[in-house]
């Protein structure tokens, strides 16, 4: 079942953000929009269907919500060809890209009228057509990718193996570091602090929040894990610190296996159940059980080789804890 999990989870999750996006942007504009609202536009660009602000949040919920339901069963039926449900998460997220834009464009063009205007008057240009289908292929994009990691995380279980020594000569020293990036994690910024910057625009203070939680996504969204003599260390891409720092004494031992992002919780910084993770994208992943019986975790390329030198590094630092074993 938790592929199965997994992957409703990919397929709904862009349909609930785009919701949310279209009602932080009704509840930012509502006081400037008439009532009922123009919810329809010939190709001349002018309104011809007209719809209450009441029931409006209705017709948005039932729409993006339903769809994201009407995508889900096909793409959990489609349980062979990977390239089939590739196609299929992919349709859906630009589904929901298209129909997100378009709801909060009706808005921002209903917003333009004065609340007590009569809503024939509001317009919205054929050129918004061309923006909602480039913010509709941006979304399939990021679909196909999460769909394909997707794929690949559920081909089989991941194998956990116990990472070999890192052969060092006595007084070597060895370091190692890789540069880790998350698509999502951009995504998720940029998708956050863009309504913000739009609700403080229009004078909502609830922007701010959304503003700044959206550059803290960006800040993560890609970091360096290093490893030296002094432990592991993970720090954001633009400045080296504030940064995570796990001593070398903290460790106990180190393990790389695969895993999918959604198995260690989510993208971001993840508390769990025994331990926490920080997940940039599904994949290869360095383990950490630490000396409190915990474990952490963090998604980078080549792990491997960062677990085969922290365990030689802690053989190193604690010789005489080995010899009394």
């Amino acid at each position: 079942m938790r592929p199965v999990r997994r992957r409703a989870l990919i397929v709904v999750a862009p349909f609930v953000l785009a919701w949310a996006v279209v009602v932080a942007t009704f509840a930012g504009l509502r006081d400037r929009l008439p009532d009922p609202l123009a919810t329809h536009f010939g190709a001349d660009g002018k309104a011809d269907g007209f719809t209450g602000t009441g029931a409006f949040l209705s017709v948005v919920t039932a729409v993006l919500i339903g769809s994201g339901l009407l995508t889900l069963v096909p793409t959990l039926r489609l349980t062979k060809g990977l390239a089939a449900q590739r196609f299929a998460v992919a349709l859906g997220y630009g589904m929901s890209g298209l129909l997100g834009y378009a709801f909060a464009s009706l808005l921002f063009a209903n917003a333009n009228a004065n609340a007590n205007a009569d809503a024939t008057r509001v317009s919205l240009p054929l050129w918004h057509l061309g923006i909602a289908l480039a913010v509709a292929a941006v979304m399939g994009a990021l679909g196909w990718l999460l769909a394909s990691r997707d794929a690949a995380s559920s081909a089989g279980p991941g194998k956990r193996a116990a990472a070999p020594r890192l052969p060092l000569a006595e007084g070597e020293v060895a370091t190692w570091t890789r540069s880790v990036g998350s698509p999502v994690l951009l995504a998720v910024g940029a998708g956050t602090a863009l309504p913000g910057a739009v609700l403080v625009a229009v004078g909502s203070a609830t922007g701010a929040s959304l503003i700044v939680a959206g550059l803290i996504s960006t800040a993560l969204a890609r970091c360096r894990v290093t490893v030296d003599h002094r432990g592991l260390a993970v720090a954001s891409w633009f400045a080296p610190r504030p940064r995570m720092r796990i001593p070398l004494d903290r460790i106990e031992r180190a393990t790389s296996r695969e895993a999918a992002a959604l198995s260690l919780g989510g993208w971001g910084y993840r508390v769990r159940g025994g331990g926490s993770a920080l997940v940039f994208r599904s994949g290869d992943a360095l383990f950490l059980t630490l000396a409190t019986g915990r474990e952490f975790a963090v998604t980078v390329d080549d792990a491997s080789t960062a677990a085969a030198l922290l365990n030689t590094l802690i053989e190193r630092d604690r010789p005489a804890a080995g010899e009394r074993g």
